[in-house]
């Protein structure tokens, strides 16, 4: 099983993302998933929730840009997705993973390159209509992306909102998983609603260690770490969410 470094992110909203505490917990118990792409109920909402910034929308004209290793602020993070997913090597039938319009935004960070004079952003997207993957570095002070990466491996982390649709299909497969019933051992009553717990996602990709999931890695995968309320993890190393087809898959 091969769980990927993950980050919350939106298709096409600028918001500012805080850490969660549930991410923390969930890097103690896989180093390889690195940061989470956290939901779910009974947050401490203060900290927890994604805060938009004026309308939401993402910025078309260039902001004030920080210095080339600087962290992106939340406009130059806006404004490189902007760029990104308006790119023509993006395709116009691109959707993301509930079948909007655009690709899915996974998420945005500095290149490697320590050494670049340049504000450059890579950022990482999916296109569900395609099944492929793009990481578009992106040239702020230029506005446009100077280097392209697809393919249908290219997993980057899942995002925020792919977290969001992989439990709610795993919750909708009711009984069939386990962890549903032992929620329901625990909590004393089903497990019908994504505001019962807490979860953390990762990409997911098959390297022969597993029963199934041989179609993870070429299709979008998911899987998840989930706790109740009251803070017990429930057993979720069973199965992953094909986003890409939005099935349940069994890993064994």
């Amino acid at each position: 099983m091969n769980a990927l470094m993950n980050a919350p992110g939106s298709a096409r909203k600028l918001l500012v993302i805080p850490a969660l505490g549930l991410a923390a917990a969930a890097v103690l118990v896989s180093t390889t998933w690195g940061q989470q792409s956290a939901s779910g109920a009974d947050e401490d909402k203060s900290s927890s929730e994604f805060t938009v910034l004026g309308d939401g929308e993402l910025p078309t004209a260039k902001p004030a840009l920080g210095e080339p290793r600087a962290p992106l602020s939340a406009k130059e993070t806006g404004y490189a997705i902007h760029v990104a997913s308006t790119d023509a090597s993006i395709p116009a039938t691109a959707t993301d993973v509930r079948g909007g319009a655009g690709p899915e935004f996974l998420f945005a960070d500095l290149p490697d390159d320590v050494d670049s004079t340049k504000r450059l952003a890579v950022v990482h997207l999916y296109d569900y209509t395609a099944n492929v993957g793009y990481q578009q570095v992106v040239d702020l002070s230029a506005g446009r992306v100077t280097s392209s990466v697809s393919g249908k491996k290219v997993q980057a982390p899942t995002s925020a909102d792919e977290a969001d649709v992989a439990m709610e299909l795993a919750i909708a497969a009711g009984g069939k998983l386990a962890f549903a019933q032992e929620f329901e051992q625990v909590q004393g009553v089903p497990l019908v609603s994504t505001d019962q717990v807490e979860y953390v996602s990762g990409t997911f990709v098959y390297d022969g260690s597993t029963v199934g999931g041989k179609e993870c890695g070429a299709d979008r995968c998911a899987q998840l770490m989930v706790q109740t309320g009251s803070g017990a993890y429930l057993g979720t190393w069973d199965f992953v969410v094909n986003l890409t087809d939005q099935s349940i898959v069994e890993i064994g």
